[in-house]
C-alpha cells in the first residue's frame, strides 16, 4: 500500500507503507489538524477537526495491522 505524504521540507513523497517506520500523533497545524507519521514524514491530507485526523490515524494503522497479518498468513 503506498501513502501520500509530506516530508520536512513539506514536499510532496509517495512511500511504501511496510517501508515506513510509524510513531503516529495528531498534531494541530495553522488552524488544522494533521497526522504525523514520524519525524521525518506526516500524512498529505489535512483535517478541520481532531477527531477527523484521530479516524485517520486509526485506519492508517489498521491497514498496516492488516498487511502485516497477511504476510504472517502467506
Amino acid at each position: 500500500m503506498l501513502l501520500t505524504l509530506r516530508d520536512e521540507k513539506n514536499n510532496l513523497v509517495v512511500k511504501d507503507m511496510l517501508d515506513i517506520n510509524f510513531d503516529m500523533k495528531v498534531e494541530n497545524v495553522k488552524d488544522k489538524y494533521c497526522v504525523r507519521i514520524n519525524r521525518r514524514y506526516k500524512f498529505a491530507e489535512e483535517y478541520f477537526s481532531r477527531e477527523e485526523a484521530e479516524e485517520q490515524m486509526l485506519i492508517l494503522a489498521n491497514a498496516r495491522n492488516n498487511i502485516e497479518q497477511e504476510l504472517r498468513d502467506f
